[in-house]
């Protein structure tokens, strides 16, 4: 599962409001479109979990691809679905349970549980995990620390609804295409998205559809007779693609990084 190795960071899922990312929970509860940054004291890897929380009083899930989005970056290389995922990659899974002021989470990755601790400050959440006995290869232990171990810290917060336009080149199975994305988000993390394409073999315009995933793009439609799969991960900051408000994406099938595209509006 990815944050074995990284800084598991698993795919934290909470209430969502009726209409995009919106809504402001209560201090008892934990829902909404979150981004969870979770980083290892082990790898020095840097996690992302995204997820769209539901929350039934003080106890929040989220299970699914459509709910639960986690990518890693580990030494400049970045692993969709994580570094270590478990034994059903992508089918990512968050439980969580508020006591007051203090959050108990469990992450699944793919079938690999990682149990954390923290604290929900207004819509913050801060916490620490740790993690024994890891199958996980890149999990091979140091001085004072024994293979399969790690441990780490995560912040989680609360992002606005995916919008926008997105324009650059994505290298696509039939050669580099010219692509303007046009994101908007519906109800219930519902995405559309509107892709303008001029290259080689993709000439037009081509409608895909799929879920918000906290700060990622998650969609798929056909194109020119092929159906297309894409994550986008959207860097507000610029902290992991050195571009303010860009979208990296990738092939959802092949998990291959295709093109960066920035945000034209």
């Amino acid at each position: 599962m990815r944050i074995w190795a990284v800084a598991l960071t698993l795919p934290l899922v909470f209430t969502m409001s009726c209409s995009g990312h919106s809504g402001t929970p209560s201090s008892s509860e934990v829902s909404g479109a979150y981004e969870f940054v979770v980083s290892s004291n082990v790898t020095g890897g840097t996690t992302l979990v995204e997820a769209n929380l539901a929350a039934s009083g003080t106890q929040s899930s989220a299970t699914g691809p459509n709910q639960v989005q986690v990518l890693t970056l580990q030494k400049k290389n970045w692993y969709v679905n994580g570094i270590c995922p478990g034994d059903t990659p992508g089918q990512n899974g968050v439980a969580a349970s508020t006591d007051g002021s203090d959050i108990s989470i469990t992450f699944n990755e793919g079938g690999a549980l990682l149990p954390g601790q923290g604290v929900l400050t207004g819509t913050t959440i801060t916490g620490n995990y740790s993690i024994s006995g890891s199958s996980c290869p890149v999990l091979t232990g140091g001085v004072g620390v024994p293979p399969g171990s790690d441990s780490g810290g995560f912040v989680g917060n609360l992002v606005p609804d995916l919008a926008g336009t997105f324009s650059g080149y994505l290298n696509l199975n039939d050669g580099t295409d010219n692509a303007a994305f046009t994101l908007t988000e519906g109800n219930n993390y519902a995405l559309t998205v509107v892709a303008v394409l001029t290259g080689p073999v993709n000439n037009g315009t081509f409608t895909l559809t799929g879920s918000a995933v906290g700060n990622v793009m998650f969609v798929s439609g056909s194109v020119n007779g092929q159906t297309l799969s894409l994550l986008g991960y959207f860097d507000r900051t610029g902290a992991y693609t050195g571009m303010t408000n860009s979208m990296l994406v990738f092939d959802y099938d092949t998990t291959t990084e295709i093109g960066l595209l920035a945000n034209s509006q």
